[in-house]
């Protein structure tokens, strides 16, 4: 057994103090409902017409004299739509018109050199029932470079070589578009080259 010498006890010492406690004290809530809807906002005020008092009076003198008995009887037209009989035209038949006869534009002698080889021009054609052409339009018209790769789009061309392509756009032969085996109007694209 060992004993230290000399013995004391000890006693711990506290230097903290407690704070006081705050007291909070509630009071009772009230609990509220609306019990209607607000009222709906106003309308807005939209602005009456004022008329003025100013009169304008115009006078027109227009002095029409016609003879209606002398007037030309008119022609009976075609596409009427009266009798219903009309053709329409399929935008994509089933069999789409083919070539049977082809006629090349022959190009005026003023064309300078500089189009030859290079000009292509896309005609819209628009094909009858018995494979004539009824109307023909020049779509787009590309002039190619040198190479061949790519092209510029032209607007137009002059010296005549539109004309000469829409004639001889005109006197070509389609084999008519088909659609559930009637032979009917239909539009199809080509290309004339220079």
């Amino acid at each position: 057994m060992i004993r230290y010498w000399p013995s004391s006890e000890y006693i711990p010492q506290l230097n903290y103090e407690i704070p006081t406690q705050e007291q909070v004290f509630l009071d009772e809530i009230e609990i509220t409902r609306q019990e209607t809807s607000p009222p709906p906002p106003p309308r807005p005020i939209l602005p009456n017409p004022v008329p003025s008092e100013e009169i304008v009076e115009i006078e027109l003198d227009v002095e029409l004299d016609l003879d209606l008995p002398d007037l030309p009887e008119l022609e009976e037209g075609l596409g009427t739509g009266e009798i219903g009989d009309e053709e329409r035209i399929v935008g994509n038949p089933q069999i789409p018109p083919t070539v049977v006869r082809i006629v090349e534009a022959t190009a005026p002698e003023a064309v300078p050199d500089e189009y030859k080889d290079r000009l292509e021009m896309i005609v819209n054609f628009l094909v009858d029932r018995d494979g004539s052409v009824e109307e023909a339009s020049v779509m787009e018209i590309r002039l190619y470079n040198e190479a061949g790769d790519s092209y510029e789009e032209l607007p137009f061309v002059q010296y005549g070589l539109m004309d000469a392509v829409i004639r001889a756009a005109m006197q070509w032969r389609f084999r008519p578009a088909r659609q559930d085996g009637e032979p009917v109007k239909a539009f199809t694209r080509q290309r004339f080259n220079y």
